[in-house]
Order: C-alpha cells, then structure tokens, then sequence
C-alpha cells in the first residue's frame, strides 16, 4: 500500500511543479516500501538519497518560477524549503547511520510535510499564477 495516493487534488495548476510534485510521492512512496520491506540498509540509503536530491532539485525549480512570476511569497517560501531541506538532511544522516528508530518518524513527517506544503503553501502559488493567466 502506497503511503500517499496521488490524486488531482494535489494539483496546483502549475504544469511543472504538479509533475515534479507526482514525482516526490512516487520517491515517498518508494521509500515507504523499502522500509516495510525491512528497511534493508542499501535499500533505503539509495531510496533516500534520491529523495534528498529530487527534493533539492524541486524546491529550486519552484523558487525560480516564482521569481520569474514574481511570486511576492517567495521570500516565507524559501524559508520553508530551507527548513525542510535540512529536516530531510538530518533524517538522511540518521539514515546512513542506521538508526532504526528514524523511520518511525520519518514518513509520518514527510507524508504530513508535503501533503500541507502541497495543499497549502504550493496551492498560493498556483492560485497566484492563475490570477495572472487570467489577467
């Protein structure tokens, strides 16, 4: 069972952002299962660093559309990712180390993470870019 169903929910109308937002569940998800899996150590350090790099990845994507748009939130949203960057940095380096107790804390979080960021924080920006198509 996956951890996060994607749904059209969790679009924000930002093409490129939705489809990098399908691809972090698809890591999540990814992840979820190499820890129900028994969390084999090269299993989940492989499945982690992707998660770590994808996540990099998207946040600088998203912080380059909006400045383009010249999204006003911006600043309050690097703010966020900077956070989360690291939260997800600290979990890899518990990750790496093979402390267990880690994934009892660390996909609750990321699930809670990305679905309020998306449905939340991100949707300001898609209701932003629509506000200016529309203009």
């Amino acid at each position: 069972m996956a951890l996060i169903e994607w749904n059209d929910s969790l679009l924000i109308g930002v093409e490129e952002v939705d489809r990098q937002h399908q691809h972090l569940v698809q890591v999540l998800n990814r992840l979820h299962h190499a820890m129900q899996m028994g969390g084999k150590s090269p299993d989940v350090v492989c499945v982690m660093q992707d998660l770590v790099s994808y996540t990099k990845y998207h946040f600088e994507t998203e912080e380059r559309l909006m400045a383009a748009a010249g999204f006003p939130e911006l600043a309050s949203h690097r703010l966020k990712h900077q956070a989360m960057v690291a939260k997800v940095g600290e979990f890899s380096e518990e990750v790496m180390a093979g402390k267990s107790t880690v994934t009892m804390r660390l996909m609750p979080f990321l699930k809670d993470w990305l679905a309020k960021h998306i449905l939340e924080t991100d949707n300001r920006f898609g209701e932003y870019m629509a506000r200016k198509r529309a203009a």
